[in-house]
């Protein structure tokens, strides 16, 4: 087999050097906050696509001249990646110690293990969501990216030397099956497990493998397309562009909607070279300089973004974010020079000397994550320092997560689905009990659910409520389509239907961006106005179901979105206050819906903003309980102490 005529990757490219640049300062610009990078995220498929390119180019090469060893290929590995990941990891230890709570600690030790084992996607995959506000205070949230690329290369290298005698035709096509079968995965996972779809290999390969694609297939280009080339890479960074600035946390990732950077990235690595406009400028050295510490910036500037975050529990001033955007190339200067570049060095230390060492401490940091994680002694100095009152909300905070499903009877149950069995479950107990009364929602109507279960002496009660979903999404996954038709079709199964759902998703910027737990938590001041689309679009499917029940909307509450180390810091006694910008925003909202739900006059509105007020910190926490166990939903004492008053306010649970 014959390599292509000409491969730049194995040449040194300043442009990708810049086109690094393009990566990284979207996603550090994303993580700071800015509202108009809402979708710099993407920057990480950006990296994918050039590690592809660049690490398939130097393999290939080297499996075709007969150079290629496995111990060499990983040994560049580590030296490229390990030593500043693993400095990262020991600096961010000392902080974690000081600043997190006990079950934060533990989630962060947990991180740390998993880091030592190329496995933070897998872990962060179960424990986290990334456009979630606990994602901004998860200091080596960012490591998932770099676990995706190392499993990627735990495979794809013997999958090159396996089919090495195949023609560069073949070994071309049959690496477009795989990435087209990857890239048809993360969109069909990208609605019904949109977590595994964002955080797992198997659909990210796909982005890796459109470098190695490009690698292998390009050619030198005559200089009577450079015509082509300048408008081929204006329109790369046009695409990338259009994501960074258009797509948002909303935007379902990474299915087809990944295709937009990627491609973006292949037509400037394709095209950008020095003789097109696109090629100089990323070549300039504010750019290449950005693009040669990138690695070290993308390591650092999450860690530094999360710890001041738990640290200042406010949202960061403009000249704060602007400082720690500097300090981290600052540190990425330092790292680079000191960490990175030493360590690239055979001379400084020997692949012997570099596995042993890279192979002990990984494994020490790995025990010792995992043993403190397991172990329940006070050592956090962070608990050294509480008083009474505090030491007695962490308490109430640690014990305050989610209790197991609530099920009272047969007839009392929730699910998820409506599945043949659970249809049949229905059935059954309206033959047995007559019509009866169906809370649907996401996770705030599951909080609703089990309020009402706890109260109500009903004997038919029956929760549909997917996290994440909301009437009027356009989302596969969700149910509410397959409710509507079971309720056409089996009219009087029940006779009062409830809806209830996160408020800040009906709520925007006021530029008219979706709203993200993580913003609404971070802006101090802005007055979030209601997203008219949204509430339209809900109370159309409200509507129509309101043809075979009586329905409820029951209007979003009040969401405080206090960090709990706020509970801590004032002590149980002492409530935090809830944001002045919170309350008008979602006062706004329950004002708008209410109108909105009268105009129509086809459904019922009853509002909680007075129902539940939160201005009252005895609606928070007091010395017995804490009653909301994060931002936005209800802890299970909250959702007992909130039923007695929903019980009361709502007429339909009366039969």
């Amino acid at each position: 087999m014959k390599p292509p005529v000409h491969n730049p990757a194995i040449a040194y490219r300043p442009e990708v050097d810049g086109l690094r640049a393009l990566a990284v300062l979207p996603v550090i610009l994303y993580h700071a906050g800015f509202e108009l990078f809402s979708g710099g995220f993407v920057g990480v498929d950006v990296f994918f696509v050039i590690s592809g390119y660049l690490i398939t180019a130097i393999i290939y090469r080297e499996i075709q001249d007969g150079t290629f060893t496995v111990a060499r290929f990983y040994e560049r590995r580590i030296r490229r990646l390990y030593p500043a990941v693993t400095a990262v990891t020991l600096v961010c230890l000392p902080f974690a110690w000081l600043l997190l709570l006990p079950s934060e600690f533990k989630e962060f030790l947990f991180s740390v293990a998993s880091v030592q084992v190329f496995a933070s996607n897998l872990y962060f995959w179960q424990e986290s969501d990334y456009f979630g506000s606990a994602a901004e205070l998860t200091p080596l949230l960012h490591t998932w990216s770099l676990a995706v690329e190392e499993q990627f290369y735990l495979v794809f290298p013997f999958a090159l030397i396996l089919f090495r005698r195949l023609s560069l035709r073949m070994l071309l096509a049959l690496l477009a099956l795989v990435a087209l079968a990857s890239l048809a995965l993360a969109q069909e996972l990208v609605d019904s497990h949109a977590s595994a779809s964002f955080f797992l290999l198997p659909t990210r390969a796909w982005e890796m493998l459109a470098g190695s694609l490009l690698a292998l297939g390009m050619h030198e280009s005559g200089s009577n397309r450079r015509w082509f080339g300048n408008l081929a890479a204006l329109a790369g960074v046009g695409l990338i562009g259009l994501a960074v600035f258009l797509f948002h946390a909303g935007t379902p990732f990474p299915g087809v909607y990944a295709l937009v950077p990627v491609a973006g990235t292949m037509l400037i690595i394709a095209y950008a070279t020095r003789e097109t406009l696109v090629g100089r400028v990323l070549s300039l050295r504010p750019l290449v300089f950005i693009g040669t510490v990138s690695y070290s910036a993308y390591l650092i500037h999450q860690p530094l973004f999360a710890f001041t975050r738990i640290y200042t529990m406010r949202s960061l001033t403009l000249p704060l974010v602007l400082g720690m955007v500097g300090l981290t190339f600052v540190l990425a200067y330092l790292s680079w020079r000191f960490i990175e570049n030493p360590f690239r060095q055979r001379r400084n230390i020997e692949r012997h000397a570099l596995f042993s060492t890279a192979a002990t401490l990984s494994t020490f940091l790995f025990v010792f994550a995992l043993a403190a994680a397991f172990q329940n002694h006070r050592v956090l100095q962070y608990e050294a320092r509480l008083e009474s009152e505090q030491e007695r909300a962490l308490a109430m905070i640690e014990e305050s997560e989610r209790t197991p499903e609530l099920e009272k009877g047969y007839c009392v149950f929730e699910a998820d689905r409506l599945d043949p069995a659970t249809r049949q479950r229905l059935q059954n107990c309206h033959a047995a009990f007559g019509s009866g009364l169906v809370v649907i929602g996401d996770s705030h109507g599951e909080n609703v659910y089990h309020a009402l279960a706890q109260e109500d002496d009903r004997r038919f009660l029956f929760s549909l409520n997917q996290k994440g979903c909301r009437a009027g999404a356009d989302s596969q996954w969700c149910a509410y389509d397959s409710f509507y038709r079971f309720a056409i079709e089996r009219p009087h199964i029940f006779d009062n239907v409830i809806y209830n759902q996160a408020g800040f998703y009906l709520l925007e910027t006021p530029r008219g961006r979706e709203m993200t737990r993580a913003r609404i938590s971070e802006d101090a001041h802005t007055v979030f106005k209601p997203n008219s689309e949204d509430v339209e679009k809900t109370l159309d499917y409200l509507d129509s179901l309101s043809e075979v029940a009586n329905v409820v909307w029951l209007g979003p509450r009040v969401e405080p979105h206090i960090m709990p180390r706020e509970y801590v810091v004032n002590g149980c006694a002492s409530p935090p206050e809830v944001r002045e910008n919170l309350l008008q925003s979602f006062e706004n909202l329950d004002r708008h819906i209410d109108r909105a739900v009268s105009r129509r006059g086809r459904i019922e509105y009853v509002s909680t903003v007075e129902l539940i007020d939160v201005t009252d910190g005895d609606n928070l926490i007091d010395c017995k309980n804490i009653y909301f166990h994060d931002g936005d939903h209800w802890s299970p004492a909250g959702e007992r102490k909130f039923g007695r008053m929903l019980e009361k306010e709502l007429q339909v649970l009366r039969d």
